[in-house]
């Protein structure tokens, strides 16, 4: 066996893996606790109910869903390195702007979130498909999970750090931090982040359609089902911190520390799990049982009453994420192909966005249904994990090998079609 086989998978992956990494970990440092504590702001500072806050957040959807398609798509038309680099200097104007404005009114703070979504939805599918143009496929789960652990890395730090600065420093100072740690993260990138594919401008190749990746019958079927696991892992977000600061009344420390301890365990068990997966490459079976991990998750938190049984629940839930994750980005990413892959990214990332505009409202509503509402929530979300791992179990068996990206500028023949039926 070659001296390089023989190393360890991480060893093998393209530097650039570790450098978008890297400012994932910097960017997750400063921009988490934003999202986290964006709810809190509506409640608290302009005393919003949760319906209202719900659906200011699924308004934002719209932007930032556009925003993945027209990134995916320009990042294979003209390259990924522009559009993996200069949109975070975009969000670090915007995050200034709202550290300056937090108190101004709801629409001027919706408008500057909505740009800074944009910034954000611009440079994902770029990044993502980055990786994937650089890694071969038998090591994608390494190389996606290796970039959760750099972006969980900052995820645990974030929401401690937030919850200390909003404690001491008041709610804006979130965002200036957020915008210092942006700059840097550009900056990082553009003086070492290099190209990995030129685009279809450059060769003069004909670019890809922003439907082509709808029209990919097996991929469609695969979007199905990851929008229905998205739909379960968005109440992670805003009903979730929500049920905790506002319901259960957690104090603003543990409510960072429990957030925290997803980021933590994402570093010390991301990489585990994404080396087991690789050796049974069964990949719907995991989506399956790590949509259910989900919904035993947010069963957990419902009964818990105590900061211990909080965390024991944040933990089943990180293990849950750790398995869906990288594994969602690697059947995407071979679906693309290098041609196309920011397109294939723009069009996942776009879908599962998109349950941004059901989730919280569906989670805001449930919630606020009387003193019933949290049972109604984490209950109804249970219940819809179930059937959406049902559903990957359902996609796998009738897929097999009948399914698989046809088109001759997708990846080599086989490669998309086994990894879906897990051969």
């Amino acid at each position: 066996m070659p001296l390089l086989a023989q190393r360890p998978a991480t060893l093998r992956l393209d530097p650039r893996v570790y450098l978008l990494g890297s400012a994932g970990l910097v960017r997750s440092v400063g921009r988490s606790a934003t999202f986290v504590f964006l709810p809190i702001v509506f409640a608290d500072v302009y005393g919003l109910p949760y319906l209202d806050i719900g659906l200011l957040i699924a308004a934002l959807v719209p932007v930032s869903t556009l925003a993945f398609l027209a990134g995916g798509y320009l990042s294979d038309r003209y390259g990924r390195r522009p559009w993996a680099i200069y949109p975070s200097f975009l969000s670090a104007a915007m995050l200034t702007l709202l550290w300056l404005e937090l108190d101004r009114g709801v629409p001027i703070v919706m408008a500057l979130w909505a740009i800074n979504s944009l910034g954000g939805g611009l440079t994902r599918p770029s990044q993502s498909a980055m990786i994937g143009d650089v890694t071969p496929p038998h090591l994608a789960v390494t190389a996606f999970g290796v970039q959760r652990v750099f972006t969980n890395a900052g995820f645990a730090i974030s929401p401690a750090i937030g919850g200390l600065l909003a404690s001491t420093a008041g709610l804006p100072s979130l965002f200036l931090f957020a915008a210092l740690t942006s700059v840097i993260e550009g900056s990082v990138l553009l003086v070492l982040l290099r190209e990995t594919f030129r685009g279809a401008a450059h060769t003069g190749k004909a670019p890809t359609r922003l439907s082509q990746p709808f029209r990919d019958r097996p991929f469609l079927w695969l979007l199905v089902g990851l929008a229905g696991l998205a739909l379960v892992m968005n109440q992670f977000g805003t009903p979730l911190s929500l049920f905790l600061a506002s319901v259960r009344e957690v104090p603003l420390a543990e409510f960072g520390l429990i957030y925290s301890l997803n980021g933590v365990l994402v570093v010390l068990l991301q990489l585990p799990v994404s080396r087991w997966i690789e050796r049974s490459p069964r990949y719907l079976s995991w989506l399956s049982g790590g949509t259910l991990a989900y919904g035993v998750g947010f069963l957990l938190f419902y009964a818990a009453g105590a900061f211990p049984m909080y965390l024991l629940a944040m933990g089943v839930l990180t293990l849950g994420e750790d398995v869906v994750s990288p594994t969602q980005q690697t059947l995407v990413a071979a679906f693309g192909g290098s041609e196309r892959r920011g397109s294939y990214f723009g069009a996942y990332n776009a879908t599962t966005n998109a349950t941004r505009a059901i989730g919280p409202v569906v989670g805001t509503v449930l919630l606020g249904l009387g003193p019933f509402g949290p049972a109604y929530l984490w209950g109804g979300m249970a219940a819809v994990s179930v059937a959406v791992a049902i559903g990957f179990l359902v996609l796998r068996v009738r897929t097999g090998r009948r399914l698989g990206p046809k088109d001759a500028s997708g990846p080599p023949p086989g490669v998309g079609e086994a990894l879906l039926a897990g051969d």
